[in-house]
């Protein structure tokens, strides 16, 4: 598949617009990283959204594998533990 046709069929999925107000130094930096690596602005805007994103999604994949993976809290009286959650969850937190 010839890059053009793969640049058309990439375009035709980006179905929604969005107006972004920059400062001219961030313009011009971006601009000239944009140029650098031979791109436009949206593109690397995008690329730069979608690796916040992965990261942010990561970060909270990791937290919850951590959480998965630790060590059970031992209970010695579920019963007492369990009326004492239910009693905060009802207490008044602005005493």
């Amino acid at each position: 598949m010839c890059m053009l046709m793969l640049l058309c069929m990439y375009m035709s999925s980006l179905t929604r617009r969005t107006q972004l107000l920059l400062d001219d130094d961030l313009h011009r930096r971006l601009r000239e990283i944009a140029a650098q690596r031979g791109i436009s602005i949206g593109a690397l805007i995008r690329e730069a959204i979608n690796e916040k994103l992965s990261h942010i999604h990561d970060s909270r994949a990791m937290a919850i594998d951590e959480l998965l993976a630790a060590e059970p809290m031992p209970v010695e009286d579920w019963p007492a533990m369990k009326r004492e959650l239910i009693e905060d969850m009802y207490t008044d937190t602005f005493d």
